[in-house]
């Protein structure tokens, strides 16, 4: 079950053999330029640049399109609420004003940034969980110096969440399939009809969390005075330092150009 819902696609491509704190230095740093660069031009930039990953990494498109169909209400809502209430600015024209409502172009291109920089970086994101596994994770934060009950934390933390996710969509249909109506109209009575799927969530996520607890303990983790070892320790390769070199260009440009 769980590996049916683990981020990590397993490719053999170059994007996948890159050093973990490559992709994680990526991260920063494209997120560091949407902000850096405030336009819509720099986020469907970005957007383009993580598409483009995704083929080279050979992302299974039904992966990808999942991203989009989580990512599409909250961009929807972000845009809607911003476009409503932003502020028109002054020497801007309103197209539509009821009492704190304001519509105008300032708010609406502000709307389209705010969803569109909500994308980009969930996209920039996904790039990273897509092509590092669990292990490169924790690896590349305990070189990066951070301890590793941390690392493993936060490795641990992006495994599961998506399992969780797919756990609950499991329950949900086994008890529509047994005849369970969570198509209710009020609120309350939804909130009701969810209550057979979330104590087998709770359940099972206690039975996860004890097994993950015993597997833990038996291998010494939080044990004092232990010297922890990698079987495959990370070093940097050619391509490696290729995109240090670009992402470090490319950042020293962008900042250039911008306070210019």
């Amino acid at each position: 079950m769980g590996a049916d819902f683990d981020l990590y696609v397993r490719r053999n491509t170059w994007l996948h053999h890159l050093d973990p704190r490559v992709k994680l230095l990526f991260v920063v740093e494209t997120s560091l330029l949407l902000f850096v660069w405030p336009t819509i031009w720099a986020a469907l930039a970005a957007i383009l640049l993580c598409s483009a990953a995704f083929r080279l990494a050979q992302i299974p498109r039904r992966s990808v399109t999942a991203i989009y169909r989580t990512m599409l209400p909250l961009a929807t809502l972000v845009f809607a609420l911003s476009a409503l209430f932003g502020t028109a600015g002054d020497g801007n024209p309103v197209w539509l004003q009821a009492g704190p409502l304001v519509i105008s172009p300032g708010s609406v291109l502000q709307g389209a940034l705010l969803a569109l920089r909500l994308l980009a970086l969930a996209l920039i994101i996904f790039v990273w969980l897509f092509t590092t596994d669990q292990a490169s994770m924790v690896r590349g934060f305990h070189a990066l110096r951070l301890p590793y009950d941390w690392a493993l934390t936060l490795a641990l933390a992006l495994r599961y969440l998506p399992i969780f996710a797919g756990l609950f969509s499991q329950v949900r249909d086994a008890q529509q399939a047994r005849g369970l109506d969570l198509e209710q109209r009020g609120l309350l009575q939804r909130l009701r009809a969810y209550r057979p799927v979330l104590v087998a969530m709770i359940i099972n996520a206690l039975r996860q969390s004890e097994r993950l607890g015993w597997a833990l303990e038996a291998r010494a983790l939080g044990a004092g005075g232990i010297t922890r070892s990698v079987f495959r320790p990370l070093h940097l390769r050619r391509a490696d330092y290729i995109l240090i070199t670009v992402l470090v260009v490319g950042l020293v440009i962008s900042v250039t150009l911008r306070l210019i």
